[in-house]
C-alpha cells in the first residue's frame, strides 16, 4: 500500500514520490531513516520508470529535456547515496524538512505561472546544471527523486505546460534514481527485497497517477499535497525536537 501511494504521487506530481514515502516508511514500518530513504530509492527506481512509459503514451513528456537534467544530476546521487552511511540521523531529517519546506514553497508559486515559452535560451539550459547537482545530491541522500527541483525548474525556465513539465520530470528521475540507488546500496544495510515489493506497489501507483492527473483539478491536487506535506511536516518537526530536548 505504501508503493501504491507514492507511485501515484509520483504519476500526478512528476515527482519521485520519495517525499512521502520517506515519512510512510520512517512511521508506518518503523525501520530506521536511512534503511527508509534507500527502500524508497528502489521504490523511484520502479515508478519513475513504469510512470515515464505511461506519459510516453499519454505523449506527454520531452525526454530531450529529461536527458539534459538526468545527466546532469548522475554523479551527484550516486554521491548522495554513497555518503548517507556518513551523515547523522537527525541530520538527515532536518535536510529532509527543508527539502519539503521547498517542495512547499514551489509548488506554491507553480500556480503564478501563465505564459509557456516556445523554445528555451541557451542562458535557461545552462541553468540546468547547478539544479541538476543540488536535486541529484539531495535526491541520493533522503531517497527522493529530485521532482520537487525539476518540476519548478521545467515550468519556470523551460517554459513548460504543467502535464508536460511533470511528466518530463519523470524521466529525468530514471537517471537520478538509478545511480542514487547504488550508492545506497554500496553503505546503508536494508532489505532489497522488502524495497522491491514497495517498487512493485509504486507501478500500479504511477499507473493511476498518470490517469487521475487527466481527471483531477490541479487546483484540488495541490491542496490535498499542501495539506498532507503540513502534516508530515509538523510531525517531522515534533520528531526533531524530541531527539533534541
Amino acid at each position: 500500500m505504501i508503493g501504491v501511494i507514492g507511485g501515484t504521487i509520483a504519476g500526478l506530481m512528476g515527482i519521485g514520490g520519495g517525499t512521502v514515502i520517506v515519512p510512510l516508511l520512517l512511521y508506518l514500518s518503523g525501520i530506521d531513516i536511512k534503511a527508509a530513504t534507500a527502500v524508497s530509492m528502489v521504490h523511484i527506481v520502479f515508478a519513475s520508470i513504469s510512470g515515464t512509459i505511461f506519459n510516453y503514451y499519454q505523449k506527454t513528456i520531452i525526454f530531450k529535456y529529461s536527458v539534459y537534467f538526468g545527466l546532469s544530476s548522475m554523479v551527484f546521487s550516486f554521491m548522495g547515496g554513497y555518503f548517507t552511511k556518513y551523515i547523522p540521523d537527525l541530520t538527515i531529517k532536518i535536510m529532509y524538512l527543508a527539502a519539503l519546506t521547498a517542495s512547499l514553497i514551489l509548488m506554491l508559486l507553480r500556480s503564478r505561472i501563465t505564459g509557456h515559452k516556445t523554445d528555451p535560451s541557451k542562458s535557461d539550459l545552462y541553468k540546468i546544471i547547478p539544479i541538476g547537482a543540488v536535486a541529484g545530491f539531495m535526491a541520493g541522500i533522503l531517497g527522493i527523486g529530485g521532482g520537487f527541483l525539476f518540476v519548478p525548474a521545467l515550468l519556470f525556465f523551460m517554459g513548460l505546460p504543467m502535464n508536460i513539465a511533470t511528466g518530463t520530470s519523470l524521466g529525468a528521475i530514471i537517471f537520478t534514481s538509478i545511480p542514487g540507488l547504488a550508492g545506497k546500496m554500496l553503505s546503508v544495510d536494508f532489505n532489497i527485497l522488502f524495497g522491491v515489493i514497495v517498487g512493485l506497489g509504486g507501478i500500479g501507483g504511477a499507473r493511476l497517477g498518470t490517469y487521475l492527473k487527466r481527471r483531477i483539478n490541479p487546483v484540488a491536487i495541490r491542496i490535498i499535497f499542501i495539506l498532507f506535506f503540513i502534516a508530515v511536516f509538523a510531525r517531522v518537526i515534533i520528531d526533531i525536537l524530541s531527539r533534541i530536548l
